[in-house]
């Protein structure tokens, strides 16, 4: 079986199945997915611009929520 991206031979633990596509080698698609600019399936790439600022907004509050969560300081109340 050959890579998907590279044509090489894929064999032991370097080499995944990609659902849909076929044998890849794990730096192969990894490199693919950082090109491409895709995560998790999700191309960023498609999306407008408008869509793109509603995730970032989204990631970021996503972070922000995190953070508070982590924090060990109690709320002091007057």
């Amino acid at each position: 079986m050959k890579c998907i991206f590279c044509n090489k031979p894929v064999f032991g633990e370097t080499g995944i199945s990609v659902p849909g596509a076929g044998p890849a080698h794990q730096h192969c698609l990894q490199a693919n997915e950082a090109l491409k600019r895709t995560f998790q399936s999700l191309d960023i790439t498609a999306l407008s611009n408008q869509e793109l600022t509603k995730l970032k907004d989204l990631v970021l509050s996503e972070e922000n929520h995190r953070k508070r969560d982590n924090s060990e300081e109690d709320v002091e109340l007057f």
